[in-house]
């Protein structure tokens, strides 16, 4: 078809395909990247006795700073409740990849300019949480005395402790924390409105407060993940701002008078 005839049908050219297949290469590249995060993590395992050995030195040393038997009495306070033992259950279940992956759908479609810095910084952070797991696997709160796995309880397990995918041993660092800390980082950075970022400080607490009440993370591990994870975003969102990527792109002006493709394709490209 000629150059003139497009113009007079308004008929789909090349370029508007493109925002398409940018999509869907970005969505075969985070699939792939969390599917070798999660088969390299389930296949980076040690001897349990090991695990075993490395919780209780995470243990000890809340003990050095103050925090023993916090975790302990905290989970005793809500075993009390089992509707709030419920509640954190469906949070740790339910929450925590929604989250991960809507951050990042929500970023490439409105706000392009966060959204490799956080890709990279997922990918990133995941990459020393890796090496982590190798060189120090411990086992998470739920497998020593005195501690409840309540997702197991609950016959959550399935979803929450998938064995397929899950190394029982990769508690420190916790990436529950971590990446839903990254994520709302990433969201107060993206929006408009100064009263929606200190509301952002919420989810990590709600996640940190939820994966020691199901037994699953030390409040060591909560921070380290959390720590590793804001790193791993200076780290890429520095990297973006000197190739200047962190400018958000200005709207797109439509001429007085545009057709309906005319507007539909400046939609595309606005939110590209």
């Amino acid at each position: 078809m000629s150059r003139q005839q497009h113009e007079l049908t308004g008929a789909p050219q090349g370029p508007k395909a493109a925002p398409t297949r940018a999509l869907w290469n970005q969505m075969i590249l985070v699939v792939l990247s969390f599917g070798a995060y999660l088969g390299v993590r389930a296949a980076v395992s040690d001897s349990a006795a090991t695990a075993m050995a490395n919780a209780r030195h995470l243990l000890n040393l809340e003990h050095a700073l103050g925090l023993g038997g916090l975790e302990q009495r905290i989970q005793m306070m809500v075993l009390r409740h089992p509707s709030l033992v419920e509640l954190f259950n469906t949070i740790y279940v339910w929450t925590y990849w929604p989250t991960v992956f809507g951050v990042l759908i929500f970023t490439w479609a409105r706000r392009r300019h966060l959204y490799h810095s956080y890709r990279n910084a997922i990918m990133l952070s995941g990459g020393v949480g890796l090496v982590i797991f190798a060189l120090f696997p411990a086992a998470p709160p739920r497998f020593l005395d005195g501690f409840v796995d309540t997702v197991d309880v609950s016959r959550g397990s399935l979803i929450g402790h998938p064995s397929f995918l899950v190394n029982k041993f990769a508690a420190l660092p916790s990436f529950h924390v971590g990446w839903v800390a990254l994520a709302c980082t990433v969201l107060a950075l993206g929006t408009r409105r100064r009263w929606v970022r200190p509301l952002m400080v919420a989810p990590p607490l709600v996640m940190t407060a939820t994966v020691v009440i199901t037994g699953n993370h030390f409040l060591v591990d909560a921070v380290t993940g959390t720590v590793i994870s804001l790193l791993a975003l200076l780290v890429t969102h520095w990297q973006a701002a000197r190739r200047g990527a962190l400018t958000p792109p200005p709207p797109e002006v439509v001429p007085t008078g545009a057709g309906a493709d005319d507007l539909v394709a400046a939609a595309v490209v606005q939110i590209g």
